[in-house]
C-alpha cells in the first residue's frame, strides 16, 4: 500500500543533513501505524510525501522513491492522491477555510462530484460520529482548538479514503473527542482501512494499533510492534515521567484570606458570534501559584484567560491585575506584566527568525542580558533554531519558540495555553521541572489544558470550566472525589487515577 525507499529530504533555504535522512519504510494494507518520535524528528515531514505535497507543494530536495498503491507520487498531483490518501494537518487553521463546518466538510466531497443527497448523508454521519453535529452553523474561526480539531477530521473521514493520515489527531482533544476519535480509528481498521496516526500522546493509542514506528533525528529508530516499543519509547523520553511536584508554601497572610491576589476575576460576561461563551465567570490568581485551568472542548477557557490581559474585554463584570483594574485600554499596557503564549504558535509570530523573537521579548524586560538570550535557548532547545523562521518549524518547536519568546518577557504572570501540545515528553518533563523552578522564584502561572497528568505534575490548585461557568474549583484531589463533576462531563473520571486515587502520579 505504502513504500517509501531511501528518503532522503532536505527543507529549502536550511542546512545539515535534512528533515528525512534514509528512510526505508513498507506499510501493508489495513495496517495501523502509530508513528512517533520527538519533536522535530520528521514525522509530519514523512507525512507530507504520503500526499504529494511533498515535492509538489513544498520546495526542498527529494531523493528517493514513494509509491502510494504501486504509484510513484513523483508521477502524480495532489488532486489524484486526493480519494486515496486522506491527510489530517497539525496545524488545523492551515485545513480549515470555509464560512461554516458544514461547508467545510461538505467541501471534499464536492470537490470529488458526489450527489447533493450523498453529501447530505456523509455529513450527518460523520457529525454523528464525532458527535459535533452543534457546530454546522458556525464558523471554524470561532471554534476552539478542540473543536476546529474535530472538524478538520471531519472533513477528511467523510471521504473514507483507504489511507488515512493523521498529524497529531489527538492534539487539544478534551477525553471525550479523543475517545471518539480513537474508536472512530479503530472501526476503520477493522473494515480494513490502512491508518497511520502521528502522535505525541503516545500512550493514549499504543494500546489500539498493530505496529509502532519511533523516528529521532530524521531516522528510523525502532519498527516493530507497539508492544516491544516500549524500551525504545522510555529510553528516548518519549513517555514522561514527572518529577514529584513539592507541597505548595503558603504564607500566612495568604492563608489568612488578607493577601490580594495578583489577578481578581468578578463576574465576567462574554459573547462572541451571539453565543454566551462565558456566564458570571469569578475567579481569583494567587500570588507565587502555578493554577492548571481543565475542561472540556469548547468550555470558555481561552476566551477567559484572554480576559487577563485586555486581548478581551467583558463588559460586565471587573478584571483587575495587581489590584488595579484592567478596563478597556488593552493589552499594550499589559505587555511585559502579563505575558500570554497562545494555543496557535502562529498567531503570536512576527519576525523572520527565532532569534528576533526571543529578543523583542528581551527588549520588554527588565534582564536583556547576552546570558538571559542564552539561558532561554538552553532551556527550550533552542540553539539549532536561531536562525529559522519560526513558522517554518514543527508544531512542537513553534510552541517551544512562543513559550520562550513570552518568557523572555519576564512578566509577572506566565499563562500558557496548552503548552503540552506538540510536545514530546522529555520537553515535558523539562518544562514541568522549569515552570516549578520559576514558581519557586516568584512567578505567577496559569496553565490551560487538557493533560491532567501534566497539570497535576505542575499545578497545586485547579479551575475547572465548564460551559462558560467556573464548576469546580480547589486541589486535584479535591475535585476529582466530587462525582457531580464527572457526571455533568466537566472532569474526566480517569483523573482519579491520574490525581492518586489508585495510581501513582509520579508516572
Amino acid at each position: 500500500m505504502i513504500r517509501l525507499s531511501n528518503i532522503h529530504y532536505q527543507y529549502p533555504d536550511t542546512s545539515g543533513d535534512g528533515a528525512l535522512k534514509g528512510i526505508d519504510l513498507t506499510v501493508d494494507k489495513g495496517e495501523y501505524l502509530l508513528l512517533c518520535g520527538g519533536s522535530g524528528s520528521g514525522k509530519s515531514t514523512l507525512g507530507y510525501l504520503l500526499n504529494g505535497l511533498i515535492p509538489h507543494f513544498l520546495e526542498g530536495t527529494l531523493q528517493g522513491r514513494v509509491l502510494i498503491q504501486d504509484r510513484d507520487t513523483r508521477d502524480l498531483t495532489v488532486e489524484d492522491l486526493f480519494s486515496t490518501v486522506g491527510l489530517v494537518f497539525q496545524n488545523t487553521d492551515a485545513q480549515l477555510f470555509n464560512s461554516t463546518v458544514e461547508n467545510e466538510i461538505a467541501f471534499g466531497l464536492e470537490s470529488l462530484g458526489r450527489r447533493p443527497e450523498e453529501i447530505e448523508d456523509e455529513i450527518r454521519r460523520t457529525v454523528a460520529e464525532l458527535g459535533i453535529a452543534h457546530l454546522l452553523g458556525r464558523s471554524p474561526t470561532a471554534l476552539s482548538g478542540g473543536e476546529k480539531r474535530l472538524v478538520a477530521i471531519a472533513s477528511v473521514l467523510c471521504l473514507r479514503p483507504p489511507i488515512l493520515v493523521l498529524d497529531e489527531p489527538l492534539a487539544h482533544l478534551d477525553w471525550q473527542g479523543a475517545e471518539r476519535v480513537r474508536n472512530i480509528l479503530r472501526q476503520l481498521h477493522k473494515r480494513g482501512h490502512t491508518v497511520v496516526v502521528i502522535e505525541q500522546r503516545v500512550e493514549a493509542v499504543l494500546g489500539d494499533v498493530t505496529r509502532c514506528v519511533v523516528m529521532e533525528r530524521g531516522e528510523v529508530r525502532f519498527d516493530g510492534s507497539a508492544k516491544g516499543s516500549k524500551t525504545t519509547l522510555e529510553k528516548l523520553h518519549l513517555l514522561p515521567c514527572y518529577p514529584v511536584r513539592p507541597a505548595a508554601k503558603v504564607t500566612e497572610e495568604a492563608e489568612s484570606g488578607k493577601s490580594e491576589p495578583l489577578l481578581r476575576i468578578q463576574n465576567i460576561h462574554f459573547e462572541m458570534d451571539h453565543q454566551t461563551i462565558l456566564e458570571d465567570v469569578s475567579l481569583n490568581v494567587k500570588n507565587g501559584e502555578i493554577l492548571a485551568v481543565v475542561g472540556p472542548n469548547g468550555s470558555g477557557k481561552t476566551t477567559l484567560i484572554r480576559n487577563f490581559n485586555g486581548l478581551l474585554y467583558s463588559r460586565e463584570g471587573r478584571v483587575a491585575f495587581m489590584g488595579k483594574e484592567i478596563g478597556r485600554a488593552g493589552p499594550f499596557p499589559m505587555a511585559g506584566r502579563v505575558g500570554i503564549s497562545f494555543q496557535n504558535p502562529n498567531d503570536q509570530f512576527f519576525k523572520n527568525s527565532v532569534a528576533d523573537e526571543l529578543r523583542i521579548g528581551l527588549k520588554l524586560s527588565q534582564n536583556k542580558s547576552e546570558v538571559r538570550f542564552q539561558e532561554l535557548c538552553d532551556l527550550f532547545d533552542l540553539h539549532d533554531l536561531l536562525d529559522r523562521s519560526p513558522y517554518r518549524l514543527s508544531e512542537g518547536q513553534k510552541k517551544r519558540v512562543s513559550v520562550a519568546s513570552i518568557l523572555a518577557m519576564g512578566p509577572k504572570l506566565l499563562v500558557l495555553d496548552e503548552p503540552t501540545v506538540g510536545q514530546d515528553g522529555r520537553f515535558l518533563e523539562i518544562l514541568a521541572g522549569r515552570l516549578l523552578s520559576l514558581s519557586s522564584k516568584g512567578v505567577t502561572i496559569v496553565v490551560v489544558t487538557h493533560d491532567l497528568e501534566f497539570a497535576l505534575a505542575t499545578a497545586q490548585r485547579w479551575v475547572v470550566v465548564y460551559q462558560g461557568r467556573v464548576v469546580g474549583e480547589g486541589t486535584p484531589r479535591e475535585l476529582v472525589r466530587d462525582e457531580s463533576l464527572t457526571r455533568m462531563g466537566a472532569l474526566h473520571p480517569i483523573g482519579r487515577g491520574v490525581a492518586g486515587e489508585t495510581v501513582d502520579h509520579g508516572h
